[in-house]
Protein backbone atom coordinates (compact mmCIF):
# COMPACT_ATOMS: atom_id res chain seq x y z
CA UNK A 1 0.00 0.00 0.00
CA UNK A 2 2.92 2.55 0.69
CA UNK A 3 4.67 1.96 -2.79
CA UNK A 4 4.06 4.24 -5.61
CA UNK A 5 4.59 1.91 -9.26
CA UNK A 6 4.15 5.44 -11.42
CA UNK A 7 3.72 9.04 -11.06
CA UNK A 8 3.50 11.64 -13.64
CA UNK A 9 3.00 8.90 -16.66
CA UNK A 10 1.61 10.90 -19.88
CA UNK A 11 0.53 9.01 -22.92
CA UNK A 12 -1.81 9.12 -25.51
CA UNK A 13 -2.67 6.24 -28.05
CA UNK A 14 -4.06 6.79 -31.06
CA UNK A 15 -5.05 4.60 -33.72
CA UNK A 16 -2.71 2.09 -35.14
CA UNK A 17 -0.12 2.84 -32.41
CA UNK A 18 2.15 0.28 -31.08
CA UNK A 19 3.18 0.28 -27.70
CA UNK A 20 4.92 -1.77 -25.72
CA UNK A 21 5.43 -1.22 -21.87
CA UNK A 22 8.55 -2.51 -19.95
CA UNK A 23 10.10 -2.69 -17.06
CA UNK A 24 11.27 -4.83 -13.78
CA UNK A 25 8.82 -7.26 -12.48
CA UNK A 26 6.83 -5.14 -9.75
CA UNK A 27 7.38 -1.96 -11.68
CA UNK A 28 3.57 -2.03 -12.47
CA UNK A 29 3.48 -3.21 -15.83
CA UNK A 30 0.28 -4.77 -15.14
CA UNK A 31 -1.42 -2.61 -13.36
CA UNK A 32 -0.94 0.36 -16.25
CA UNK A 33 -2.00 -1.76 -18.66
CA UNK A 34 -5.03 -2.32 -17.00
CA UNK A 35 -5.58 1.58 -16.59
CA UNK A 36 -5.28 1.75 -20.36
CA UNK A 37 -7.66 -1.16 -21.02
CA UNK A 38 -10.16 0.32 -18.50
CA UNK A 39 -10.01 -2.39 -16.25
CA UNK A 40 -8.68 -0.77 -13.15
CA UNK A 41 -8.61 2.83 -11.86
CA UNK A 42 -5.67 4.87 -11.28
CA UNK A 43 -5.37 6.73 -7.88
CA UNK A 44 -4.62 9.98 -9.53
CA UNK A 45 -4.85 11.74 -12.87
CA UNK A 46 -7.24 11.36 -15.67
CA UNK A 47 -7.55 8.53 -17.91
CA UNK A 48 -9.89 9.22 -20.94
CA UNK A 49 -11.25 7.07 -23.73
CA UNK A 50 -12.26 8.28 -27.33
CA UNK A 51 -16.73 7.95 -27.74
CA UNK A 52 -17.35 4.58 -28.61
CA UNK A 53 -13.84 2.67 -28.53
CA UNK A 54 -13.45 -0.97 -28.55
CA UNK A 55 -11.25 -2.58 -26.41
CA UNK A 56 -9.93 -6.10 -26.21
CA UNK A 57 -8.17 -6.81 -22.99
CA UNK A 58 -6.12 -10.10 -22.27
CA UNK A 59 -4.98 -10.55 -18.89
CA UNK A 60 -2.11 -11.19 -17.20
CA UNK A 61 -4.35 -14.08 -14.70
CA UNK A 62 -7.60 -14.37 -16.84
CA UNK A 63 -10.38 -15.38 -15.03
CA UNK A 64 -12.84 -16.81 -17.31
CA UNK A 65 -16.59 -17.01 -16.77
CA UNK A 66 -18.79 -20.41 -15.61
CA UNK A 67 -19.40 -22.69 -18.64
CA UNK A 68 -17.75 -24.67 -21.84
CA UNK A 69 -14.92 -22.72 -23.50
CA UNK A 70 -16.79 -22.88 -26.41
CA UNK A 71 -19.45 -20.76 -24.69
CA UNK A 72 -17.19 -18.45 -23.72
CA UNK A 73 -15.90 -18.41 -27.31
CA UNK A 74 -19.11 -18.15 -29.56
CA UNK A 75 -19.34 -19.36 -33.30
CA UNK A 76 -18.05 -18.06 -36.49
CA UNK A 77 -15.05 -18.78 -38.61
CA UNK A 78 -12.72 -16.27 -37.88
CA UNK A 79 -12.90 -17.67 -34.20
CA UNK A 80 -12.78 -20.95 -35.59
CA UNK A 81 -9.88 -20.29 -37.26
CA UNK A 82 -7.96 -18.44 -34.96
CA UNK A 83 -8.71 -20.89 -31.80
CA UNK A 84 -6.88 -23.69 -34.18
CA UNK A 85 -3.98 -22.07 -34.75
CA UNK A 86 -3.38 -20.97 -30.86
CA UNK A 87 -4.35 -25.03 -29.63
CA UNK A 88 -7.45 -24.16 -28.45
CA UNK A 89 -9.89 -26.65 -30.57
CA UNK A 90 -9.47 -29.60 -28.46
CA UNK A 91 -10.63 -27.73 -25.53
CA UNK A 92 -13.79 -26.17 -26.85
CA UNK A 93 -16.13 -28.86 -25.04
CA UNK A 94 -13.96 -28.62 -21.86
CA UNK A 95 -15.66 -26.56 -18.63
CA UNK A 96 -13.37 -23.79 -18.22
CA UNK A 97 -13.13 -24.03 -14.75
CA UNK A 98 -11.45 -27.48 -15.89
CA UNK A 99 -8.62 -25.33 -17.54
CA UNK A 100 -4.69 -24.95 -16.78
CA UNK A 101 -3.33 -21.49 -16.74
CA UNK A 102 -1.79 -21.78 -19.43
CA UNK A 103 -4.82 -23.42 -21.48
CA UNK A 104 -7.14 -19.99 -20.09
CA UNK A 105 -4.47 -18.08 -20.84
CA UNK A 106 -4.65 -19.17 -24.75
CA UNK A 107 -8.61 -19.63 -24.74
CA UNK A 108 -8.81 -15.61 -23.41
CA UNK A 109 -6.03 -14.54 -26.27
CA UNK A 110 -8.25 -16.37 -28.90
CA UNK A 111 -11.31 -14.20 -27.57
CA UNK A 112 -9.19 -11.19 -27.56
CA UNK A 113 -8.11 -11.52 -31.26
CA UNK A 114 -11.66 -11.92 -32.68
CA UNK A 115 -13.72 -8.95 -33.57
CA UNK A 116 -13.46 -5.20 -34.22
CA UNK A 117 -11.38 -3.47 -31.88
CA UNK A 118 -10.14 -0.39 -31.71
CA UNK A 119 -7.56 -1.06 -28.84
CA UNK A 120 -5.75 -4.72 -28.05
CA UNK A 121 -4.23 -4.61 -24.33
CA UNK A 122 -2.41 -7.58 -24.31
CA UNK A 123 -0.67 -9.10 -21.26
CA UNK A 124 2.48 -11.72 -22.07
CA UNK A 125 0.59 -13.08 -24.61
CA UNK A 126 2.76 -15.38 -25.73
CA UNK A 127 3.01 -16.90 -22.26
CA UNK A 128 2.07 -21.08 -23.33
CA UNK A 129 2.19 -20.55 -26.57
CA UNK A 130 4.57 -22.67 -29.14
CA UNK A 131 7.03 -21.22 -31.49
CA UNK A 132 4.54 -22.22 -34.12
CA UNK A 133 1.54 -20.29 -32.59
CA UNK A 134 4.08 -17.22 -31.77
CA UNK A 135 4.73 -16.70 -34.98
CA UNK A 136 1.19 -16.95 -36.38
CA UNK A 137 0.26 -14.47 -33.66
CA UNK A 138 2.81 -11.94 -34.37
CA UNK A 139 2.01 -12.04 -38.17
CA UNK A 140 -1.74 -11.29 -36.93
CA UNK A 141 -1.05 -8.52 -34.52
CA UNK A 142 1.72 -6.62 -37.19
CA UNK A 143 -1.59 -6.69 -39.85
CA UNK A 144 -4.27 -4.92 -37.45
CA UNK A 145 -5.15 -1.73 -37.96
CA UNK A 146 -5.97 -1.33 -33.80
CA UNK A 147 -3.40 0.13 -31.57
CA UNK A 148 -1.60 -2.37 -30.02
CA UNK A 149 -0.32 -2.16 -25.93
CA UNK A 150 1.92 -5.10 -25.43
CA UNK A 151 3.78 -6.69 -22.58
CA UNK A 152 5.95 -9.30 -23.67
CA UNK A 153 9.09 -10.61 -22.83
CA UNK A 154 9.66 -11.94 -26.48
CA UNK A 155 12.30 -9.60 -27.86
CA UNK A 156 11.62 -10.32 -31.33
CA UNK A 157 7.81 -9.78 -31.33
CA UNK A 158 8.58 -6.41 -29.17
CA UNK A 159 11.24 -5.04 -31.85
CA UNK A 160 8.62 -6.33 -35.14
CA UNK A 161 5.82 -4.59 -33.32
CA UNK A 162 6.99 -1.25 -32.35
CA UNK A 163 8.16 -0.84 -35.73
CA UNK A 164 7.46 2.63 -36.56
CA UNK A 165 5.25 3.06 -40.12
CA UNK A 166 2.38 4.92 -41.58
CA UNK A 167 -0.13 3.30 -39.83
CA UNK A 168 1.06 5.04 -36.51
CA UNK A 169 3.91 5.18 -34.04
CA UNK A 170 5.63 3.07 -32.20
CA UNK A 171 7.16 3.36 -28.98
CA UNK A 172 8.46 1.76 -25.65
CA UNK A 173 7.17 3.09 -21.88
CA UNK A 174 9.78 1.93 -19.78
CA UNK A 175 8.62 1.93 -16.07
CA UNK A 176 11.72 2.54 -13.48
CA UNK A 177 11.45 3.26 -9.93
CA UNK A 178 8.23 4.92 -10.16
CA UNK A 179 9.05 7.35 -13.15
CA UNK A 180 8.38 6.46 -16.89
CA UNK A 181 10.64 6.80 -19.60
CA UNK A 182 8.96 7.11 -23.32
CA UNK A 183 11.02 5.14 -26.29
CA UNK A 184 9.91 6.60 -29.97
CA UNK A 185 10.68 4.87 -32.92
CA UNK A 186 11.21 6.85 -36.08
CA UNK A 187 9.37 5.89 -39.17
CA UNK A 188 11.00 2.21 -40.23
CA UNK A 189 13.31 1.73 -37.04
CA UNK A 190 12.02 0.13 -33.50
CA UNK A 191 11.12 1.43 -30.37
CA UNK A 192 12.73 -1.29 -28.88
CA UNK A 193 16.05 -0.65 -30.65
CA UNK A 194 15.80 3.05 -29.52
CA UNK A 195 14.90 1.61 -26.06
CA UNK A 196 18.46 -0.17 -25.30
CA UNK A 197 20.07 2.84 -26.66
CA UNK A 198 18.08 4.62 -24.33
CA UNK A 199 18.77 2.33 -21.26
CA UNK A 200 22.36 1.90 -21.92
CA UNK A 201 22.95 5.87 -22.48
CA UNK A 202 21.35 6.23 -18.99
CA UNK A 203 23.18 3.82 -17.33
CA UNK A 204 26.58 4.54 -18.57
CA UNK A 205 25.48 8.59 -17.20
CA UNK A 206 24.62 7.11 -14.00
CA UNK A 207 27.91 4.92 -13.94
CA UNK A 208 29.62 8.70 -14.65
CA UNK A 209 27.95 10.13 -11.67
CA UNK A 210 28.73 7.29 -9.47
CA UNK A 211 32.29 7.85 -10.24
CA UNK A 212 32.20 11.38 -9.63
CA UNK A 213 30.81 10.82 -6.18
CA UNK A 214 33.02 8.35 -4.96
CA UNK A 215 36.19 10.95 -6.25
CA UNK A 216 34.66 13.56 -4.22
CA UNK A 217 34.46 11.25 -1.50
CA UNK A 218 38.19 10.31 -2.02
CA UNK A 219 38.86 13.99 -1.41
CA UNK A 220 36.81 14.31 1.69
CA UNK A 221 38.05 11.32 3.16
CA UNK A 222 41.81 12.20 2.76
CA UNK A 223 41.02 15.71 3.75
CA UNK A 224 39.28 14.49 7.18
CA UNK A 225 42.21 12.15 7.83
CA UNK A 226 44.70 14.54 7.22
CA UNK A 227 42.57 17.28 10.13
CA UNK A 228 42.60 16.26 13.63
CA UNK A 229 40.96 12.97 15.08
CA UNK A 230 37.97 12.99 15.33
CA UNK A 231 36.10 14.93 18.96
CA UNK A 232 32.38 14.21 18.00
CA UNK A 233 29.99 12.16 16.09
CA UNK A 234 29.81 14.15 13.01
CA UNK A 235 33.42 13.81 11.92
CA UNK A 236 32.79 10.19 12.83
CA UNK A 237 29.89 10.06 10.75
CA UNK A 238 31.42 12.05 7.83
CA UNK A 239 34.28 9.40 7.98
CA UNK A 240 31.95 6.64 7.94
CA UNK A 241 30.06 8.21 5.23
CA UNK A 242 33.23 8.80 2.85
CA UNK A 243 34.54 5.51 3.26
CA UNK A 244 31.34 3.76 2.51
CA UNK A 245 30.83 6.07 -0.39
CA UNK A 246 34.24 5.16 -1.35
CA UNK A 247 33.72 0.93 -0.81
CA UNK A 248 30.22 1.43 -2.38
CA UNK A 249 28.81 0.42 0.76
CA UNK A 250 25.44 0.92 2.33
CA UNK A 251 25.67 4.62 3.26
CA UNK A 252 26.07 5.09 -0.16
CA UNK A 253 22.70 5.32 -1.10
CA UNK A 254 21.80 7.67 1.57
CA UNK A 255 24.33 10.42 0.55
CA UNK A 256 23.61 10.23 -2.92
CA UNK A 257 19.91 11.08 -1.40
CA UNK A 258 20.99 13.88 0.24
Amino acid sequence: PDKVLFDGVSLTVAGGDRVALVGINGSGKSTLARILAGAATADRGAVRFGRGVRIAHLDQDPQLPAGTVAEYLGDGWELAAVATSLGVQPLLERGTGELSGGQAKRVALAKALVGEFDLIVLDEPTNHLDLEAIEWLERRLAASAAALIVITHDRHLMDRLTTGGSSGAGRVIELDRGGAYVHRAEAGTSAYAAYLDGRAAREERDAQEESTRRILARRELEWLRRGAPARSTKPKARLRAARDIVAGGPAAAGVRDA
